[in-house]
């Protein structure tokens, strides 16, 4: 039997059959209500946390005023232990700044816990006025068109039955549209907060390796701490061999890399697309300090070769992230030399970044990790003046990173004294992947 609007009604059971699902993934947020004041107070707690970040992360950049004040004074023991005097003070900073924010995650959480809990109750009332209309529809719905005018009296009484049909109609749809509307605004909530989930476990990492990076800085500091005056002799000595030694890994590497890059073709570079890396660092967060290319900089202290990579100063201790999916080829350390700890991550497609003078790592070899992923954090290991990270973006040697004793291909090398293992490879401007 032919029904004009059995399609809507059968068309409406189909979207409420979209529209209503399990919500037992979130069954374990809370789903109280609290009354307006209640939320009131919630909400000032948390700005109030805000605030807090905001003014310590005012007093974190005042301490990198100092630390590139003390940089510039010279190399001697005093000046030494007053830059890390300075690190120390700004990772007590950043250790503050992650108890806040865990605080503060904390709080949001548990917002979101009431925001989901009115959601639901939302959306169990939509779908009991949807379902009160949908049965109402397929009451309506047993009858076709010409037995409803047939039963009525007049032609106007069965008109008038069938724009009461078309009422229902025209509720449904906007209760269904209604519906969809809550929807959405629960896939929100939830997305929400498993991204603050994600901040949560994060910032908790942080405060844990910031703890351990203060405790390494403080162990260097009392090392120097522990030699008198008659010792600055010994140390500027030990400091002028150090930075020898720290000059010809560099120029080896950047010898190696040079003949890499005049046999490379150029075809099988990785194909340069922008928004194919991410800023390591987080939106907004760090500054470029040096290029990639024959900077000033490199002219002066690389002997006119050009710098393989892009320098971000940012405090140490600064959370750095993936800059795509891919997998850690090597995260290792060099010890005071070259890149100190880094991390060299394969995307796929032939490229590969660098991750380098971090103070501590959260990924091993071999691990798969995604765009955003916390890997490790900004520091001044190897040979660096300061905290910063060294990003670097390279071609991915055929066959992928292996260990290699040849001069002739990309790969990861080991350059006494320098410990564990150098990457070399054919090295292209990161910020054009950007």
């Amino acid at each position: 039997m032919s029904k004009k609007y059995s399609k809507f009604a059968l068309l409406s059971l189909v979207l409420l059959g979209v529209l209503v699902f399990d919500l037992s993934p979130v069954s374990a947020e809370k789903e109280l209500a609290l009354d307006g004041e209640a939320i009131d107070e919630l909400k000032d707690v948390i700005d109030s946390k805000t605030q807090e970040l905001l003014e310590i992360n005012k007093k974190i950049a005042e301490t990198q005023l100092k630390i590139t004040e003390v940089q510039g004074k010279g190399d001697t023991i005093e000046n030494a232990i007053a830059q890390l005097d300075y690190e120390i003070t700004q990772l007590n900073y950043g250790i503050r700044s992650s108890e806040i924010s865990i605080d503060k995650l904390v709080l949001e959480l548990e917002s979101l816990g009431y925001e989901l809990g009115d959601v639901k109750q939302d959306m169990a009332k939509k779908s009991a006025i949807v379902g009160g209309l949908l049965r109402e529809m397929q009451q309506k719905d047993r009858e076709g068109l010409l037995e409803l005018f047939l039963r009525n009296q007049s032609l106007a009484d069965g008109m008038f039955e069938y724009q009461g049909i078309k009422v229902i109609q025209d509720d449904l749809s906007n209760e269904v549209s209604g519906l969809g509307q809550i929807r959405d605004r629960l896939d929100q909530t939830i997305n929400l907060t498993d991204q603050k989930k994600t901040g949560l476990e994060n910032e908790n990492v942080t405060l844990r390796s910031r703890k351990s990076i203060a405790a390494d800085q403080q162990d260097e500091k009392d090392r120097l701490l522990a030699m008198n005056k008659a010792e600055e002799g010994a140390y500027q000595t030990a400091l002028q061999q150090l930075r020898a030694q720290q000059q010809s890994i560099m120029e080896e590497i950047n010898s190696i890399e040079a003949k890499l890059k005049a046999g490379f073709d150029t075809s099988k570079a990785p194909v340069r697309t922008a928004g194919r890396l991410s800023w390591p660092l987080g939106e907004g967060v760090g500054r470029i300090t040096q290029n990639y290319g024959e900077t000033a900089y490199a002219y002066q202290f690389y002997k006119g070769k050009p710098h393989n990579g892009t320098d971000i100063g940012a405090p140490i201790g600064t959370p750095v992230y993936a800059a795509a999916d891919g997998t850690v080829a090597r995260a290792d350390n060099n010890g005071r030399y070259q890149y100190g700890r880094y991390i060299m991550i394969d995307h796929g497609g032939g490229l590969s970044t660098l991750y380098a003078h971090l103070s501590g790592q959260v990924v091993s070899s071999g691990q798969s990790v995604k765009r955003g992923d916390l890997i490790g954090y900004v520091g001044s290991t190897g040979f660096s003046t300061g905290p910063h990270l060294h990003f670097g973006a390279y071609a991915t040697p055929s066959g992928g990173w292996g260990t290699t004793d040849s001069r002739e291909r990309g790969g990861f090398i080991s350059l006494p004294p320098a410990s564990g293992l150098v990457p070399v490879g054919v090295t292209f401007d990161a910020m054009g992947y950007l």
